[in-house]
């Protein structure tokens, strides 16, 4: 008796049909991952009826498990040897060769009934996953979390905690995945690496910032995200900018501007990241371009627009930068009425959104922006108590620190031995401290 009638004669004599056979065969597999139901009961039925020379290793010891027989038993001495006699192997791929030139109808139906048990273990393979779709709603959820704590939790207490998700995700992407989860994984390693690339830079290390926007960039690509990708490039333009490569800062904008989708408030931003490195650069005429494009960019955003992971309304985002980007544009150019006016729509902007999503970084620079304007046109007093109102800020990052050191010199520079300047002197020392 060959080994598919001896396996068709066990299961009939558990009265067993080769549903039942199926459930079973997925019992005795435990956790290691089979094709779905309908899948494993044609490939019984194949089994059984003959038209299959062979039976995978895998399969053969799972009958052995379920009818508590000798693997040798049931399909002969021969047919458990995973590693054949190399001459056997060569003759019977000889075998087949010849009977296909032959024409032969049995032979053929025999190597189709093969294909179909390897086509089977082949989509198996395609479900096998250690990744599944908890684990990747844990990880939004993760990223989501981290996204929305950036303007509340200090660099410093946030970053260990980024970094510590992105090695998690590299472990995913390393280990086995479905093609789709494939994606997710490199979009949510893109995200992270962009937070971490923002919590790098406020902690004042554009270098490690700078990795990790290139980072995002690399996974964005990968898994197809255009609106990753500009994300960030938006972040390697601020960080190239405030490590003084405005030239570098450009390119990076120019970059985004390739992949940001028609009519996105992160347009707005890209522009306004490309005027602002030009204004540094001394270029008025490039950043009078830019900028007029961005502005136009800007009016024709709809009412409602684009939410971020975490939920940051996109929004308020290219507002920020056409008033604070524009108002240090301003103040590079030596246009300090102009850098007042924008300032002062930065401080309105800021204040006019809500608590849960203010930017206090940015709002104290928007802050500092104004003292040195006013300083330049003359109130020292209103350019002291904007500046005082930033050193307040609970989130005193690099950036506001920099920007705290051009009021201080500017102070010092046009207002030596007033009171007004060593008060702001003091409270800059006092905040380092």
């Amino acid at each position: 008796m060959d080994w598919p009638a001896r396996i068709r004669d066990e299961r009939q004599a558990r009265d067993w049909d080769v549903h039942s056979m199926a459930r079973r065969l997925r019992e005795a597999a435990g956790d290691e991952s089979l094709p779905d139901h309908d899948s494993l009961v044609r490939a019984i039925r194949r089994w059984e009826s003959g038209k299959v020379a062979t039976m995978t290793e895998r399969y053969r010891l799972l009958y052995g498990r379920i009818f508590s027989r000798d693997v040798r038993m049931l399909f002969g001495p021969f047919e458990n040897n995973q590693e054949e006699d190399t001459s056997r192997k060569e003759e019977e791929s000889t075998n087949r060769r010849d009977a296909l030139k032959l024409g032969l109808a049995a032979t053929l139906g025999q190597v189709l009934g093969e294909a179909a048990d390897e086509a089977l273990e082949f989509t198996r393979r395609a479900n096998t996953s250690a990744v599944g779709r908890g684990t990747l709603d844990h990880l939004h959820t993760a990223v989501c979390d981290i996204a929305g704590s950036y303007a509340r939790r200090s660099p410093a207490d946030l970053f260990p905690v980024a970094r510590l998700y992105r090695r998690r995700v590299d472990q995913l992407i390393a280990g086995p995945h479905t093609l789709k989860e494939q994606r997710e994984l490199f979009v949510c390693a893109g995200w992270l690496s962009e937070i971490l690339a923002w919590l790098a830079h406020d902690l004042g290390d554009p270098l490690t910032g700078e990795a990790y926007a290139i980072d995002c960039f690399e996974h964005a690509d990968q898994a197809g995200h255009d609106e990753l990708c500009a994300w960030a490039a938006d972040a390697m333009a601020s960080i190239a900018l405030h490590a003084d490569q405005p030239s570098r800062a450009v390119s990076a904008a120019l970059r985004g501007l390739d992949r940001v989708p028609t009519g996105h408030p992160l347009a707005v931003r890209l522009h306004a990241q490309a005027s602002r490195s030009h204004a540094r650069l001394g270029n008025r005429d490039d950043f009078q371009d830019t900028y007029q494009q961005a502005d136009e960019l800007w009016n024709a955003l709809p009412t409602r627009t684009p939410a971020r992971p975490d939920g940051t309304d996109t929004g308020p985002l290219a507002a920020y930068a056409m008033t604070t980007y524009t108002a240090s544009s301003y103040l590079w150019l030596g246009d300090y009425e102009h850098a007042r006016h924008h300032a002062e729509r930065a401080v309105q902007a800021h204040e006019a959104t809500p608590a849960s999503q203010r930017s206090l970084s940015r709002e104290a620079i928007a802050h500092l922006d104004l003292g040195i304007a006013l300083a330049h046109l003359g109130a020292l007093d209103e350019a002291l108590a904007h500046g005082l109102r930033a050193l307040g800020s609970p989130r005193m990052v690099t950036s506001v620190h920099a920007r705290a050191a051009d009021l201080d010199s500017v102070l010092v520079a046009k207002y030596p031995g007033t009171s007004q300047a060593a008060e702001f002197q003091a409270a800059v020392a006092d905040t380092r401290g």
